[in-house]
């Protein structure tokens, strides 16, 4: 099998067939200059009629208006660039906007439908209608990646693009792929408000389309690009995969199930990332049921893994266990207090503020749970140099708080979308002001800087984690100093991907790899509460149970265990109302929490 040099291998596919020659500059006018909706439409068809498109840079004007009448379809074998200056901070220098016609009998499938290239550069993408008068409708459309029949490779190129107010569309995401050889790159974009009312798991920023198959990315890449309030970020299904995947300084917020989907990885690398409640929706043991497993395994927020030949992986690759690449390095996670009070059942003591009228009455097994960074499944692949000798993980803080200055969070919407997903499945929206969105109000009304130090410098080059380009550019240094030495970055990442790290290695920091006391659910209890716990690897555990006077009141287990995450139950119908502690011993770790067991 070849070896494969991951970014070398990444620039080689992309860059061939954009490189082309641009003679023709065209201005084209918008909304506002002509009254008139399809002045996009009727620039690019012009082109596309005198056989001049992959030689033409349509330039957009700022704070423009751009209301499509139609598709923009780019023919086979053809490249659309689209250009416009580079926005600042006030509302003139807003980026152009392009939306949908609210005329009805319009197919509005596609916003563009991209059989050759595509270039954008400081775009804004409205996944909905508009007028004059600010008010605006979603609209189920996507921007197609679609089968190019000369060359049969599709390349995009997207610099600074927003992809804002994306639904279900036709089953795909905001960028929905449907060829063989798609070679994608997103540079300072922002997937915003890509939420359905319906679809928890709709909403996507990159995806194949439902219940299709053959259609594959040969690579796909984000760098300093944030992702907020979205149903997956990108989703892999029906057999078609990226053979390599690139997540380099993201920002990951409100994602209501998975992040990245599924575990079919080749070359995958996420670094320099901060994930903030991922998978909001929860895991309920009770009603979830992963394949391949019991349902009691969370799927993780972060990332999952599977292996070839499992039930979630049962479908011919080219490639092998030992083939694998996968880079998981100085990242971040955490799930906000807010989100996990409201998922857990309201208690005046413990949880005032907190529970739902699902929670609050629901048995045991199916109040949701906020999801691990990753599962004990997805642990093990790296854990076992001699299977996955190439899957590493270094510098993770789990369980740490940026601390955003201005989150795009609706927490009202997210509250009342969850309760009915949970209950009765019927619809809301949960975007974040989306009229601000349709009205074009610029600079937008979030800030995803963050407050906590330690993250600041936790990347790699003592940078701060998360999206550098969209919340840290006008901080003097980072967002230029970090790009003066991007190359020495990105050498360090294909260093690590391609030979692996060796040597110990840390999920979170200062916590050896698979070591974890999970906090008690439900807690407070009545009269059985389950613990979850991780050891990373085969080892003489106890999980003991103890009073405030230090004296034991159960043994959960004593024994040799396999590595791997385990559960245990514990029933104080025996014992009286109060604080409990229950430790793991595993080897020389040692953990303890504490329950509340209220009758």
């Amino acid at each position: 099998m070849k070896n494969y040099t991951y970014a070398i291998v990444f620039l080689a596919l992309l860059l061939p067939a954009l490189a082309f020659a641009q003679t023709d500059t065209v201005d084209v006018q918008d909304f506002f200059d002509t009254g008139s909706e399809g002045t996009l439409n009727n620039a690019i068809t012009a082109k596309i009629t005198a056989g001049t498109l992959s030689n033409t840079v349509f330039r957009l004007k700022p704070y423009g208006l751009y209301v499509l009448s139609a598709t923009i379809t780019v023919p086979p074998g053809q490249k659309l660039t689209l250009v416009a200056p580079d926005p600042g901070t006030t509302q003139d220098s807003a980026p152009p906007m392009i939306c949908w016609t609210p005329s009805s009998g319009v197919s509005t499938t596609w916003n563009f439908d991209c059989y050759g290239d595509i270039y954008m550069k400081n775009i804004w993408l409205l996944y909905a209608t508009t007028n004059t008068d600010g008010i605006g409708t979603q609209v189920g459309t996507a921007l197609n990646i679609d089968q190019d029949t000369t060359d049969f490779v599709n390349r995009g190129v997207f610099k600074n693009v927003i992809f804002d107010y994306a639904p279900i569309g036709g089953g795909g995401g905001a960028v929905t792929v449907s060829a063989s050889h798609a070679r994608l790159s997103f540079e300072n974009c922002y997937f915003r408000n890509c939420t359905d009312t319906h679809f928890r798991y709709y909403g996507r920023a990159v995806s194949f389309t439902f219940n299709t198959s053959g259609w594959h990315i040969d690579s796909l890449s984000f760098v300093n690009t944030t992702f907020a309030n979205m149903g997956y970020v990108y989703m892999q299904e029906g057999a078609e995969y990226a053979d390599y995947v690139k997540f380099n300084h993201c920002t990951f917020l409100n994602t209501m199930m998975y992040t990245l989907e599924s575990g079919w990885w080749w070359w995958l690398s996420v670094t320099n990332s901060v994930f903030v409640n991922p998978w909001m929706f929860g895991h309920l043991p009770g009603v979830d049921v992963i394949a391949g497993s019991d349902s009691t395994t969370p799927n993780g927020g972060a990332v999952n893994i599977d292996s070839i030949g499992s039930t979630n992986f049962n479908f011919s690759v080219p490639f092998t266990e030992a083939d694998r690449h996968i880079l998981f390095a100085n990242n971040s996670y955490f799930i906000e207090k807010w989100l996990r009070d409201y998922m857990a059942p309201y208690d005046p003591v413990t949880n005032p503020t907190g529970g739902n009228k699902y929670s609050d009455t629901a048995r045991y097994g199916n109040i949701p749970q906020p999801q691990p960074i990753m599962s004990a499944k997805t642990r093990r692949f790296f854990n076992n140099k001699s299977t996955w000798p190439y899957i590493s993980m270094k510098d993770v803080y789990d369980s740490t708080n940026p601390g955003f200055l201005i989150p795009p969070t609706n927490i009202v919407g997210i509250k009342s979308f969850l309760l009915r997903k949970w209950t009765d499945n019927s619809d809301t929206t949960w975007a974040f002001d989306p009229n601000s969105d349709i009205n074009q109000i610029w600079p937008m009304n979030e800030q995803l800087r963050y407050s906590n130090a330690t993250l600041k410098t936790a990347g790699m080059g003592g940078f701060p984690l998360g999206d550098l380009y969209r919340w840290w550019n006008n901080i003097p240094a980072t967002y230029s100093g970090w790009k003066a030495q991007e190359a020495v970055e990105n050498q360090t990442i294909q260093d690590l991907l391609t030979n692996g790290i060796t040597g110990v290695e840390e999920d979170a920091v200062g916590a050896p790899l698979g070591f974890e006391l999970n906090q008690n659910y439900p807690n407070p209890f009545n009269p059985t509460t389950q613990i979850r716990y991780s050891v990373a690897q085969k080892s003489d555990v106890t999980l003991k149970v103890f009073n405030v006077l230090g004296m034991e009141v159960a043994t959960l287990f004593s024994g040799v265990q396999d590595a791997g995450e385990h559960v245990a139950m514990f029933d104080a119908s025996r014992v009286s109302s109060g604080v409990y502690f229950y430790r793991l011993q595993a080897g020389s770790v040692s953990i303890t929490k504490k329950m509340v067991f209220m009758k």
